[in-house]
């Protein structure tokens, strides 16, 4: 059995669990866009990886391994002083959505993704999908509320003058690539 090979079981019920992190692995949350760009650039060095219902992806890394870590759109979930945190881990054999899933099926051989690797991949990620750090917050043209990590999307030009950048918040901007597809 494949869990005789982890230190921990993974969920073998009929629905999503929730996992204290810190524990026997740490997990780092990305958003959709900058997750996919970083999976096509681990490629086979990825670890396991967890898809939520909401697209935003899952690493588990060794327990400490990224504390210090400050990205846009990259947050680690660790277990921090008297604050526990949990990760909603699906059972092993949910490898397809809709719903959380396994993005990165977990297994013997794919379990723990190597943390440099994947602080390399993150990086450049961030860098290609995110473009440069807009100054101060913006509002997201979906839901029109200000945001503190800004996506710029587009920069609208109306004749010879350009208008105003275009942002989105991370929830929304995958929204707005798929509705200018």
């Amino acid at each position: 059995m494949m869990s005789e090979a982890l230190p921990w079981k993974p969920p073998s019920s009929a629905d999503v669990e929730a996992l204290p992190v810190g524990h026997w692995w740490d997990a780092v949350r990305v958003a959709a866009t900058v997750g996919d760009h970083a999976l096509k650039l681990l490629g086979d060095a990825t670890g396991a990886v967890i898809q939520d219902s909401y697209t935003t992806l899952y690493w588990l890394i060794a327990v400490g391994g990224a504390k210090s870590w400050h990205l846009r759109q990259v947050h680690v979930l660790t277990k921090i002083a008297d604050e526990d945190h949990y990760l909603g881990v699906p059972p092993v054999h949910w490898t397809t959505g809709p719903g959380t899933h396994w993005r990165v099926p977990l297994g013997r051989d794919r379990f723990l993704t190597d943390t440099r690797a994947l602080w390399d991949a993150l990086a450049e990620a961030v860098r290609t999908e995110l473009r440069p750090v807009p100054e101060g917050r913006q509002l997201c043209y979906r839901c029109q509320l200000p945001t503190d990590e800004p996506i710029p999307l587009t920069v609208e030009h109306s004749g010879s003058v350009a208008s105003p950048t275009v942002y989105a918040c991370p929830r929304h901007a995958p929204h707005h690539r798929q509705e200018r597809s």
